[in-house]
Parts: C-alpha cells; sequence; structure tokens
C-alpha cells in the first residue's frame, strides 16, 4: 500500500516530461535574461505569471488528447496503413 502510494506521487512529478520540461526552460530563461538585466523584474514576474499557467493548459489540453484516444490506436501509423 505504501509502495503505491509513494508510487503515485512520483507519477505526480515525472508524469509529464513535457510540462516539466517547458517549466524548466521559462523560469530558466526568465531568469537569465533577469540577471543580465536585460528584463526588468516586473516584466518577469508578467512572463512567468502567463508562460507557467500556458504550459500548464498545453499539459491538460495534451492529456485529454491522449486519453480520448482509443486504445491501441498509434498516432504514428497513418490511417490508410490500418487497413
Amino acid at each position: 500500500m505504501i509502495g503505491a502510494i509513494v508510487s503515485q506521487l512520483v507519477g505526480l512529478f515525472v508524469d509529464d516530461e513535457l510540462l516539466a520540461a517547458g517549466i524548466l526552460v521559462a523560469v530558466g530563461a526568465i531568469a537569465f535574461l533577469t540577471l543580465l538585466g536585460a528584463l526588468p523584474t516586473w516584466l518577469a514576474g508578467l512572463l512567468l505569471a502567463v508562460s507557467l499557467p500556458a504550459a500548464l493548459a498545453a499539459s491538460v489540453v495534451r492529456s485529454v488528447g491522449r486519453a480520448r484516444r482509443p486504445k491501441g490506436s498509434d498516432s504514428r501509423v497513418p490511417t490508410s496503413a490500418h487497413k
């Protein structure tokens, strides 16, 4: 039981690699530009407030698309190849 709980908790953080990568890239790029002085702090905050929810929304849309796809279908194979 504890193993299942730990597995679920770990899955929350590593389930969507693209979301994690998007967050890291956004935060890293904005922090880098802010530290260089090329980005005022108010704009950095605004960019974070827009980019992080956008990354989350994109992840949710992708997850919904995956959940609606019929089991066993492979999106990499063209439809005509299934005949």
